[in-house]
């Protein structure tokens, strides 16, 4: 494993404001990494974030091979319904972009293995390419997948200006030390007219309020900062990037679980009845009769991820 990280307490990312309020304190509940994190409040703008947070240089000890994004190519899952789970959730966000974009060159920032990238290609309607710091998750996806991936962060790879008609970011940005520059980054290689889209935790979620220091979409230590939606489109403004639109596209459910399991774990410790619990929560039957409340969250926006559309000035 990564060498034990170091921790650095670092001003606000979106106002370089360094007064902030604590809110509350949690371990890594996802991967049960040792430490103890802080969330707290922006005391000038209210972004949320960590204080202190693992350097650029440490966090890789966060990012285990087993982490989840870096994950094997779809077709090599075992499962079927694994499988059919995981394409749905690709062919959704799919039609989400070419509602507003029916083809063209696509960067998917922080592709991880790629699968994103893969399933575009497949369509015939994309050109895509993809960057992703993470070495070994970015040689799966050119080995295995035959993907052009750049190992790299955004801001360090030199690709073309106003190159591109979509960039995405798919839960992505919450985890940048550096959001503002990459925002920069972005909205410079979009051509005039062209789509940014990416997903972050949704602070507006009914899980949040519910569950809260439990919100899968904490994910301490890996989450550095929780924009809101207006935060959000207060900085893409000033990059020539105008908010149009925000959705929930997919995951309701499984993020509900992943808030419940920390809830329950937390409360009530990991023993062979809370796993049973939650074998049996995600199972097809339970999943089938809590879809409708599910869909409703997530047409109404109230779902843990959400994705919001921005659109480079110059249509």
């Amino acid at each position: 494993m990564t060498s034990e990280p170091v921790f650095e307490s670092a001003a606000c990312t979106f106002c370089g404001s360094g007064d902030a309020q604590p809110l509350f304190e949690g371990p890594d509940r996802l991967l049960y990494l040792p430490g103890e994190f802080r969330v707290v409040r922006c005391a000038h703008c209210g972004l949320l974030r960590q204080d202190p947070r693992p350097t650029p240089e440490t966090i890789a000890f966060y990012y285990p091979p087993e982490y989840e994004p870096y994950s094997v190519a779809i077709d090599e899952e075992p499962s079927r319904l694994r499988r059919w789970d995981r394409r749905y959730g690709m062919r959704k966000r799919q039609r989400a972009i070419e509602r507003r974009c029916p083809g063209g060159r696509l960067l998917d920032v922080g592709c991880a293995t790629g699968n994103f990238l893969y399933e575009m290609a497949r369509t015939g309607h994309w050109q895509v390419e993809g960057v992703e710091p993470n070495a070994k998750a970015a040689a799966y996806g050119r080995e295995h997948l035959g993907l052009t991936i750049h190992a790299d962060e955004l801001t360090n790879v030199e690709l073309p200006a106003a190159a591109y008609d979509v960039i995405t970011m798919w839960n992505v940005l919450e985890h940048l030390h550096a959001p503002v520059e990459n925002l920069q980054a972005a909205a410079r290689l979009l051509k005039p007219g062209g789509w940014f889209i990416f997903s972050i935790p949704n602070l507006a979620s009914w899980e949040r309020r519910l569950l809260g220091k439990y919100w899968m979409g904490w994910e301490l230590p890996r989450h550095l900062l929780y924009p809101s939606a207006g935060q959000m489109g207060t900085q893409l403004r000033k990059m020539g990037l105008v908010m149009v639109d925000w959705e929930c596209l997919v995951g309701a459910y499984p993020s509900f679980l992943l808030s419940l399991r920390f809830w329950l774990e937390s409360t009530a410790g990991r023993t062979r009845w809370t796993q049973a619990f939650l074998v049996l929560s995600g199972s097809l039957p339970v999943r089938l009769l809590n879809a409708p409340a599910f869909a409703l969250l997530t047409r109404l926006n109230r779902a843990s991820l959400i994705t919001g559309f921005a659109r480079a000035e110059g249509r």
